[in-house]
């Protein structure tokens, strides 16, 4: 993931406790869908490059103990 530039878009919200005297908020410049995304794959990514890893330690201790 990379940063978002800016981090915040200003935002009219002038009933927001948060707002400045001009009744603007600070609201996030993130898309959650889109990072969702990118985490669920990130995620199903890590699990399977972990299962190959394993696969290659359990095909080599079988090859090791074959020859031992």
């Amino acid at each position: 993931m990379s940063a978002v530039s800016p981090s915040y878009l200003p935002q009219y919200e002038p009933a927001s406790p948060f707002a400045n005297q001009d009744g603007l908020i600070a609201a996030p410049n993130v898309d959650l869908a889109t990072q969702f995304v990118q985490l669920l794959t990130a995620k199903y990514s890590f699990a399977a490059n972990a299962k190959v890893i394993q696969a290659y330690a359990d095909t080599t201790k079988s090859l090791l103990d074959i020859t031992a």
